[in-house]
């Protein structure tokens, strides 16, 4: 990989990761809502038990960070070693 590639996949996974991330939650939150007919249990919501709360931020964030580990693994390529010998 080239010095020139190397900055330009610098720059895009974090851009990228966030995007991917952002997308992740609403399609999450959208598919409680039409599983549950219930809105996602945010922290401002007064509806919502602490259980829930607790529960929805836990795997909201194990999801979150899945998705933020697989686009940094495919997108920032670990520089090659350099040849022996």
């Amino acid at each position: 990989m080239s010095a020139n590639s190397r900055a330009i996949a610098r720059t895009a996974v974090p851009l990228v990761s966030m995007g991917a991330t952002w997308a992740a939650r609403k399609g999450l939150m959208k598919g409680y809502e039409a599983k549950t007919g219930k809105p996602a249990p945010l922290l401002s919501s007064r509806d919502a038990s602490i259980v829930s709360k607790v529960v929805w931020a836990a795997s909201l964030a194990a999801v979150l960070a899945l998705v933020e580990a697989v686009i940094w693994k495919l997108l920032a390529e670990e520089e090659e070693p350099p040849a022996e010998g």
